[in-house]
Formats: C-alpha cells, sequence, structure tokens
C-alpha cells in the first residue's frame, strides 16, 4: 500500500517515537511509506526508519499555519497518489480533510490531550476530521466518546513493540537499587513533586536516574540541589539509549498527573522491569496492581515514594513483578500483532472509500 503518514514534529516524546516504530515496521513489510512532519530531536530516527521524509509545518496551530500546511499536503499528495492518509493528531488531519475533501480515506490515532477543556471542540473536529480513530488507550476512547464523538468510527488498538525491544541487554550489576525515570521534563510528568516527596521521605535506600530534557529540566535541577537530593538523583538528559539505560536499573517509576498509553513502561515492560506508577489515564490498562508494578492514586506522593522504598528494600519482589510484567509485554504488544491490526483498518478503509 501507498500510505501518508502525518505527525507534528519529531519532539522526543513517546507518540512521535511510536510513529518512527511504525514507519519502520511498515516499509519493512513492502509498503511505501511517507512521512510528512516538522523536523526535531527524533528527525535521524526517522531518517533511518526507511520511510520517505518530508518536511511540512504540520506541527501548525494558527489559520495561517494550518493553510500553509495544507497547501504543503495537497501537493504531496498530488505527487504520490497514497491510498490512506493516516494522522497522529486532529489540526494536521483536519487541514488535510480540508484541501483533500473525501477523496482519501483518513485515519487518525490519538494518544491524549493535553487539557480536559479541550475534549467538546476536539471531538467535533474529530469527527469532521476523520473516517476512523484509533485510540491508544481505552481511557482515551472513553473521553472522546463521553463528549459525543461517535462508537462507529471509534476503535482502541494499543501501539506495538518492535522485536528489538524485547531483545534484553547485558544487565549491570550495581550496588543501589536502581530507578528509571525516563520522560520528558514537563510540569504534567510530575518530575518536582515527586522529588519533594522524595526529600519528605526519610532516608532512601535507591538511586534514581532520570533521562529527559524539557522546558523544566533546569528548575527540577535546582529543586533536587536545594532538596539535598545530590546523592540520590542523577539526571542523564536527552538520551537515545533508553533501552540499555532500562538494562541498567531495576525499576521504572512515572509519577505522571496525565499520560495515555506511556511508551516508558512498555518499553521497560518488555526488558523486565516493573513500575511503580500513579493511577491516572490509561496506566492502569498496562499496570495491575501488586502483579506487574504498583499503582498509586494521583496525588498520594508520600506513598508514591514509600513504594519506592519498599521496592529498593524487596528486590526479589520487583523481580517477580518484571518477569510478569514482560510476559504482558510479549502477550499484547509486539509489533507483528500490532501491524497486522493496523493493516485490517487500511484494507477496510480504501475498500469503502
Amino acid at each position: 500500500m501507498k500510505l501518508l503518514l502525518i505527525t507534528p514534529e519529531l519532539m522526543a516524546g513517546g507518540a512521535e517515537r511510536d510513529m518512527i516504530n511504525l514507519c519502520r515496521g511498515l516499509t519493512r513489510r513492502g509498503h511505501s511509506v511517507t512521512l510528512a512532519c516538522h523536523a526535531g530531536e527524533l528527525s535521524p530516527e526517522a531518517e533511518a526508519s526507511g520511510a520517505r521524509i518530508v518536511e511540512l509545518p504540520a506541527h501548525a496551530r494558527t489559520p495561517a499555519g494550518l493553510k500553509r500546511f495544507g497547501a504543503g499536503l495537497k501537493k504531496l499528495v498530488e505527487k504520490l497518489q497514497p491510498e490512506v492518509v493516516h494522522s497522529q493528531a486532529i489540526l494536521p488531519a483536519l487541514a488535510a480533510r480540508r484541501v483533500l475533501g473525501r477523496t482519501l480515506p483518513s485515519l487518525v490515532t490519538i494518544h491524549n490531550l493535553r487539557y480536559r477543556i479541550y475534549y467538546p471542540l476536539a471531538a467535533h473536529l474529530l469527527n469532521r476530521a476523520a473516517d476512523r480513530v484509533l485510540f491508544v488507550s481505552d481511557y482515551e476512547g472513553r473521553r472522546f466518546r463521553n463528549w459525543g464523538f461517535p462508537q462507529r468510527k471509534s476503535r482502541t488498538l494499543h501501539t506495538g513493540l518492535p522485536e528489538a525491544f524485547f531483545e534484553k541487554q547485558p544487565a549491570e550489576s550495581h550496588e543501589h537499587f536502581r530507578y528509571l525515570f525516563a520522560a520528558r521534563i514537563t510540569g504534567e510528568k510530575g518530575h518536582a513533586e515527586l522529588l519533594t516527596a522524595l526529600a519528605e521521605a526519610g532516608e532512601l535506600n535507591f538511586r534514581l536516574w532520570i533521562a529527559g530534557d524539557g522546558l523544566h529540566r533546569e528548575q527540577v535541577e535546582q529543586l533536587s540541589q536545594r532538596l539535598g537530593l545530590d546523592d540520590t538523583v542523577r539526571f542523564l538528559g536527552f538520551r537515545r539509549d533508553v533501552r540499555q539505560l532500562m538494562a541498567r536499573c531495576d525499576a521504572l517509576v512515572l509519577p505522571s498527573q496525565r499520560e495515555s498509553l506511556p511508551l516508558s513502561l512498555r518499553e521497560g515492560f518488555a526488558q523486565g522491569l516493573p513500575a511503580v506508577a500513579t493511577a491516572v489515564g490509561g496506566i492502569p490498562e498496562l499496570i495491575e496492581h501488586e502483579v506487574n508494578g504498583l499503582l498509586i492514586s494521583p496525588g498520594n506522593l508520600a506513598t508514591f515514594a514509600r513504594s519506592m522504598i519498599r521496592f529498593a528494600s524487596r528486590p526479589a519482589i520487583a523481580r517477580r513483578m518484571g518477569i510478569a510484567a514482560r510476559q504482558m509485554a510479549l502477550e499484547r504488544w509486539t509489533q507483528p500483532r500490532y501491524l497486522d491490526a493496523l493493516e485490517r483498518h487500511y484494507r477496510e478503509l480504501i475498500e469503502n472509500n
């Protein structure tokens, strides 16, 4: 199939890495794949995926920017003659529908919305933009349907992990139990709240590695210093070797205030790491409490810190949950399973167009 994929920007995020993995998987299956996007930190990975990468202002949010994107997209479609347009955000999908009409089937994958107040408008716009929508979590699908998005267009499909993600990396022995917190350093990820809770928890029997960059990195690092956590917390910055870092750690943490289906948790599960995470968004679809990790009520960071201490003091429990986490990943999130389902959606849309 000739496929045109659209993602707003190749920033260092889970949704963007999902799209790059998808490009790689589809091209290996023999599809002709073009990715229209704005460049970002993950551009080298996108270029290496095998897909054709076309620079377009898909990240635009203003009427003028969306008009430029639509004009560029129309020219691209006339040149490529794709069979399906698959977008990873509402605004570029809406711009595509406005310039292309219904000449091409429109599939949209939705990860999450940043603010709850957007749901009524987003559900309306998404209904206009898409012939079918794949929500990466049941949670996100329910939120949209509660605001009127039609059930007949709605599907849930967890994205898949490439085979390489399941290859166990060489483990590293280390003195202290080690957590990895892999996420962009933004307010909703809960970095500051977690560090504050750790400082109030008393003696800590573990180390915490924070991998990621973002708008709040400097102030979070300064907070860590003020709280006296230099011996416990290490900031690693933006990393391309997250899987290798996971092999050097014992568990994951994710104290987010908002999530859909975080890729970092699924990657960690594939490597056999359990997680301590807040029960927000689609995370309860990934973690079964006391089976493959620990779910903590959002806002209860004191309990979150105590749960981290508990794992570190009982590493055998963490290892047992890590085995369960890897088994879940093997059963649910392999990329062939995901691509098979996605190809069925493509074929159905093409046949019904």
